[in-house]
């Protein structure tokens, strides 16, 4: 989805995109330049997502299989994590970071460049 990003926000006014694996910088960029976030949601909770679905209202690009747009009427939706914000923040970078860090630390009290 990384590629689409921004030109469906910019294209089509996508301010939310829902996901379980993650995006990269250039969608985060999107996110921070055109007002939208990106919300996880729990890998493996498929059946239980699928009652939150009342109505599947449109579906398009759907020769694009998992990465298709679908339109739904939903309720009871979530819990959702905001993975990326409008402001630039993502928990994904933050842990990326301090693990990053931490690493370097222990490497480094182990003599080890």
């Amino acid at each position: 989805m990384e590629r689409f990003t921004r030109p469906l926000m910019e294209r089509e006014g996508v301010r939310i995109v829902i996901g379980k694996g993650g995006l990269r910088e250039d969608s985060a960029c999107a996110f921070k330049d055109l007002g939208g976030v990106y919300l996880a949601i729990i890998g493996g909770t498929a059946a239980l997502e699928t009652t939150w679905i009342e109505a599947i209202k449109d579906v398009d690009l759907d020769d694009l299989h998992p990465e298709s747009l679908w339109t739904f009427r939903i309720r009871d939706f979530g819990p959702l994590l905001v993975a990326m914000d409008s402001h630039g923040g993502s928990p994904h970078a933050e842990v990326q970071r301090s693990v990053a860090d931490r690493r370097a630390a222990a490497l480094a009290k182990l003599g080890v460049a």
